[in-house]
């Protein structure tokens, strides 16, 4: 694999999981060449590497388009980690420093100011910092490795639900609510609000993808 179509497939990944590039949309290669400022057969290479990823598909008389996951699928992720990260809040609750507690409230104070100037991709990457200073208090490395291993699709969904309108300010509110159950070391409520979150998240990435698969 060439330097520069990693650097390209980079780029698209990039670009796919902050929603600049959103489910079902078609990706033409001068499109992608005007992005990356690369040529034609390098864009080409990438988007078989994205392909192979799973982050885009070809189709034929559809051309490449990014990626929409399967409802199933979905459900399931979403099921997988309402209970991890439920019991991953428990642990942050014993286990987290007072450092690693302060990294969690500055992720929720980045979220909110992302949220006021509706900046798309500041909030994304407020969400993935809240989960991975979660994730490093929490002192599991089972459970870590585990939702890493789901990372890739897991950005992919967020993406994707945050394409509903009105979602992100209920988002802010539901992890929120995580953060002062945190804060008052209360872990039945960390577990539920936690958990209630992901099947909040659940029903609306769900719909976007029912509707996105209806529209392929």
């Amino acid at each position: 694999m060439t330097l520069k179509r990693s650097q390209i497939a980079k780029k698209v990944r990039e670009e796919i999981l902050a929603g600049n590039l959103r489910p079902g949309q078609r990706l033409t290669e001068k499109a992608l060449c005007e992005l990356t400022q690369a040529s034609r057969s390098s864009v080409r290479e990438a988007l078989q590497l994205l392909e192979q990823e799973g982050y885009v598909s070809n189709q034929p008389n559809r051309g490449v388009r990014v990626a929409v996951l399967e409802v199933q699928e979905a459900a399931d992720i979403y099921q997988v980690r309402s209970v991890l990260e439920g019991l991953a809040a428990r642990n942050f609750i014993n286990m987290a420093t007072p450092a690693q507690r302060e990294k969690l409230e500055r992720t929720l104070s980045d979220l909110t100011l992302a949220v006021e100037k509706k900046a798309v991709a500041d909030q994304l990457s407020a969400i993935e910092r809240f989960y991975e200073a979660l994730l490093e208090g929490c002192y599991n490395r089972v459970l870590k490795s585990s939702l890493e291993a789901l990372h890739g699709k897991i950005s992919r969904l967020r993406a994707t639900s945050i394409l509903s309108p009105g979602r992100i300010k209920n988002t802010l509110k539901e992890m929120a609510r995580i953060g002062a159950a945190i804060r008052a070391n209360d872990e039945e409520e960390a577990w539920l609000a936690c958990v209630e979150h992901m099947q909040q998240t659940s029903a609306v990435a769900i719909r976007v993808i029912s509707h996105l698969n209806e529209r392929a």
